[in-house]
């Protein structure tokens, strides 16, 4: 007989709230420590896990926001806690995953976080004015070769540049970079003219999209998204290399009970497989994933595969 996944993480629930009192109503808040300011999608997201483990385990579950410093302030704040059993970092893959293979000074390093879970994910993609006139991505690669191309990222190190990397080794692009602060910033400029594409968030240009101002090309995830049924992936352009995401996960403490991250872990990835999350994610573009504690684990190891190379390779060193 076939157990269901929802079934076997109740039953794994259960057991865990049954066999120790660390989760009993009333213990001291395990707080979410957040490497973003209140009121972005990400602040949003966690507030609503928060809500949620609240609920299923019985503890109060708060939420910190400690801007600042591309997340190094926040994951320092953790790292060296002196309340390891009850602090957790919203990490991603800039403020971790990133920061550890680009910053050699670095306050922490990644053996002082264990993770928990992660928690969703969103793709890359390629977009072009629609001024350009360009149809397809197999159309944008034959007129790029051959001449610079200006490309919107947000500045040295972001995931961005490193994407638009990949595009220069894998189609031979000669890339001008032009950094940007924001993503409202970075429109503007592809609407003008001043810049011929961008590898950024779905969602951060979808209206754009939907008014016809800008074509995307190609998103870098396994299925196509149902928000835009007509952009291809990678994949199916016989690219699947090129598959690529940004990523929140929450991590603990290195010295935080391994039992206490069982729980967090099994509970988040009940919160993830419900209907309602779908939604709340779904809204600003991310794809829940969860599971297991060694799907982030994996998840590290796959961007130091991908992105270390490519850091390697174009010697990239921040401060």
């Amino acid at each position: 007989m076939q157990i269901s996944r929802r079934t076997l993480l109740g039953a794994l629930i259960t057991s865990t709230m049954l066999g120790t009192s660390a989760m009993a109503s009333g213990d001291e808040p395990i707080t979410l420590v957040l490497p973003y300011s209140a009121g972005g999608p990400t602040d949003g997201i966690t507030r609503y896990l928060a809500d949620e483990l609240t609920g299923i385990l019985g503890r109060t579950f708060l939420v910190e926001n400690k801007p600042g410093a591309n997340g190094i302030i926040a994951a320092q704040y953790v790292a060296t806690t002196r309340a390891p059993q009850t602090t957790l970092l919203v990490g991603g893959t800039g403020p971790i995953s990133l920061n550890t293979m680009l910053r050699k000074n670095l306050p922490f390093k990644l053996a002082d976080f264990q993770p928990v879970s992660l928690v969703a994910n969103g793709p890359m993609a390629v977009t072009v004015p629609a001024s350009a006139g360009i149809e397809s991505f197999e159309q944008f690669v034959e007129q790029g070769q051959g001449k610079p191309l200006r490309f919107g990222t947000f500045g040295p190190g972001s995931l961005s540049q490193l994407y638009g990397a990949l595009l220069s080794n894998e189609f031979g692009f000669d890339l001008v970079e032009v950094s940007y602060k924001t993503t409202a910033e970075e429109v503007k400029d592809i609407l003008g003219g001043q810049v011929d594409f961008t590898v950024s968030s779905p969602f951060g240009v979808i209206g754009q999209i939907k008014a016809g101002e800008m074509k995307m090309l190609a998103v870098a995830r396994p299925e196509r998204m149902e928000q835009l049924p007509d952009v291809p992936t990678f994949a199916e352009l016989g690219h699947p290399e090129m598959t690529a995401s940004f990523w929140t996960g929450i991590f603990a403490p290195a010295a935080m009970d391994t039992e206490l991250v069982g729980q967090i872990n099994v509970a988040l990835t009940q919160i993830i497989d419900k209907p309602e999350t779908k939604e709340v994610f779904g809204k600003i573009g991310q794809f829940g994933i969860g599971g297991p504690v060694e799907v982030l684990s994996k998840q590290l190891e796959e961007d130091q595969a991908k992105w270390g190379s490519v850091i390697e390779q174009r010697g990239i060193v921040l401060n």
